[in-house]
């Protein structure tokens, strides 16, 4: 079962970068196997948030 989209941060060259995952399996780890990215990273996490959003409404759509 897979998780909700959610919103990350890195640092990147010095820069906060944000990018959208969801977790493949619930019941197992998080670490970078387990993890579904929705593109790269970006730089706005008001961007990053409003893509998660509009992920887990498609994602509820579709149930």
């Amino acid at each position: 079962m897979k998780s909700k989209w959610k919103v990350t941060t890195n640092t990147v060259c010095g820069e906060k970068m944000y990018g959208v995952y969801r977790i493949r399996n619930i019941n197992e780890v998080d670490h970078s196997g387990n993890r579904e990215m929705a593109g790269g990273y970006i730089e706005s996490k008001e961007t990053a948030q409003s893509i998660a959003d509009k992920l887990n409404a498609e994602s509820e759509a579709t149930k």
